[in-house]
């Protein structure tokens, strides 16, 4: 289900930004969808986060898997409307947009609310064995992170395995899904493809709501049982703070702001009360990262470049290959030096090859994009090879070799909130985390929305390899900073919950 949820969802997130930048209005549409749907992200993420620790997993799941299927349907149909109407049509002046937008953020929304519901709640369920809440507030208490992570997972190796195994997965769809579309746009257009994908995504929603339900039919109990007692719980209060009878339709959406408001408080004080603060920061700085990295901008540079939809594929799928490699890398060095060693050493790999990316571009690339555009450009670089100057070849293999790293750091992050937060809580606060991930790529994609002229795109790289690079010093500082014993008990395997209780 997981796999091939991420199938259609990557290949429609690499789709987006390769049709948008053949429409008039180009680059500044690629960033604004880019700038619109983290937004949705940032403002309800941590609501999102209170209502899943509060909802049936399984209603939750099912509701996201088909809210993102249909807004990936509506948003392929308004795409495939507009490239129809030909280069005569702009897309930022019609209507079409306003939706185009609207559906983009939905879609954002739900996925970031599965992907949490998926790797921080369900798989820990499934694999890990959490300690009780009680232990949890007594390590809080003493703030000492290492007790915690020490604590709360009773088999780390299942657990890491479990988490390599998610991000192959993702790997292997981003994979397949880019090179398909690639493919599938260079050869037969996008007035083909976008009708194929949004049937591919209407088509797999009976198949994700089947899955889903395998799974709770496998293991009901540890699925259910908790999180009917915080059902439980929230309508008890919610009983109590009974709505008069008298109210009316304002009244009642005033109230549901300050409950919203209320949720996104309380995720936020979670977040910031967790000990292990310093490696969640860091993780959030990489996500500055919106230039350097298979996303939109990237995919609309390489178009500018003159690079066909297969070269950018190409290269999206060398990263998800390299991301693949990253989880082997990742669970060799979780198993052999450590979960902490193992985030410094993934930081400094991710943040020496996009430093060395910003050099090769301010040397050898940026006069040529000031200067030039489309194969001009990619002319006026001088030896080429397949067609693709020599300098791109290594501007982008920096950008790829930096994907081992990002990834292995994707899953040191995650172990350790798996490991380190209490159970009860878990979706608030990692929707916590995510959402400032979004916000710092919002605030990314406004400034490449404000600053659009392709003179600007060297600034970006600049701001890009300079937030890794600030991110490895703040997460390297924090593991110098544990003292010696509190670094060593990170190091070793843990002690069962069932023991420390």
């Amino acid at each position: 289900m997981y796999a091939f949820t991420c199938l259609v969802e990557r290949a429609w997130r690499f789709g987006l930004p390769l049709v948008l930048v053949d429409i008039p209005g180009g680059f500044q549409t690629v960033a604004l969808v880019g700038f619109i749907a983290p937004l949705a992200v940032t403002l309800l993420g941590p609501a999102t986060g209170q209502l899943l620790d509060h909802s049936p997993r399984q209603l939750a799941l099912n509701t996201c898997a088909v809210v993102q299927g249909g807004c990936i349907i509506v948003s392929g149909l308004v795409m495939w409307r507009a490239v129809q109407l030909g280069q005569t049509f702009h897309l930022q002046r019609s209507p079409m947009f306003l939706v185009l937008l609207l559906f983009t953020m939905l879609e954002r929304l739900t996925s970031f609310a599965s992907d949490v519901a998926i790797e921080r709640d369900w798989l820990t369920r499934l694999v890990g064995k959490p300690l009780t809440n009680q232990i949890a507030q007594d390590a809080s208490q003493l703030k000492q992170p290492h007790c915690i992570v020490q604590g709360l997972v009773g088999n780390e190796n299942a657990l890491a395995e479990a988490n390599a195994s998610l991000r192959r997965m993702d790997q292997v769809a981003e994979l397949l899904g880019t090179l398909a579309f690639g493919w599938c746009i260079t050869h037969h257009g996008s007035l083909v493809v976008l009708p194929v994908i949004a049937l591919t995504a209407l088509l797999a929603l009976p198949f994700e709501v089947w899955c889903i339900q395998r799974v709770v039919n496998c293991a009901a109990d540890a699925l259910t049982t908790d999180r009917a007692e915080a059902i439980a719980r929230q309508a008890s209060q919610s009983n109590g703070n009974a709505v008069p009878q008298g109210s009316n339709l304002l009244n009642d959406m005033l109230r549901a702001l300050g409950k919203s408001a209320q949720k996104t408080m309380a995720s936020w004080q979670l977040y910031f009360q967790q000990p292990v603060l310093p490696a969640s920061l860091a993780f959030i700085m990489l996500h500055f990262n919106a230039v350097l990295s298979p996303g939109c901008l990237m995919t609309a540079f390489l178009s500018s470049r003159g690079l066909s939809g297969t070269a950018a594929a190409v290269f999206r799928a060398a990263c998800a290959v390299m991301g693949f490699v990253g989880t082997w890398v990742g669970q060799a060095l979780i198993g052999s030096i450590g979960l902490l060693r193992t985030g410094v050493c993934a930081l400094m790999l991710q943040a020496g090859s996009l430093a060395l990316a910003a050099v090769i571009y301010r040397s050898h690339l940026a006069q040529a994009h000031i200067h030039q555009a489309g194969a001009t450009a990619a002319s006026a670089l001088g030896r080429a090879v397949a067609g693709v100057p020599v300098y791109t070849w290594l501007f982008c293999g920096m950008i790829v070799l930096s994907r081992v790293a990002f990834w292995v750091y994707d899953m040191v992050d995650c172990q350790i909130f798996q490991s380190a937060v209490d159970p009860a809580v878990v979706s608030s606060v990692s929707s916590a985390e995510v959402s400032l991930c979004s916000l710092s790529e919002l605030i990314m994609l406004g400034i490449a929305a404000i600053a659009s002229d392709p003179s600007s795109f060297g600034l970006l790289v600049g701001l890009s390899s300079g937030t890794v690079i600030a991110a490895a010093v703040v997460y390297t500082a924090w593991v110098h900073a544990q003292s010696g014993p509190a670094l060593e008990s990170m190091q070793q395997p843990r002690t069962p919950a069932r023991e420390l209780a």
